[in-house]
């Protein structure tokens, strides 16, 4: 079985994108699932608040889009 997607470029851009790049983006919420693993296993009272740890976790996605080349649609 063969799946043929089309785009027509330049219209369709940011489909593209999304469509070319859904590997990544499924490894960036892996990496980052594995993250809150460890801190909620091995940091339990790293944070002192909720905010701390979100903020923690808003860096780690920030950080691994940069090192896979990813960024939000504009």
């Amino acid at each position: 079985m063969k799946a043929i997607i089309e785009f027509n470029l330049p219209e369709d851009q940011e489909q593209y994108n999304v469509s070319t790049r859904a590997m990544d983006w499924a490894l960036l919420v892996w990496e980052l699932d594995n993250s809150i693993r460890n801190l909620l296993k091995y940091h339990p009272e790293e944070y002192k608040t909720s905010t701390e740890a979100l903020e923690h976790i808003r860096r780690d996605i920030v950080e691994i889009m940069e090192e896979k080349g990813l960024q939000f649609p504009v």
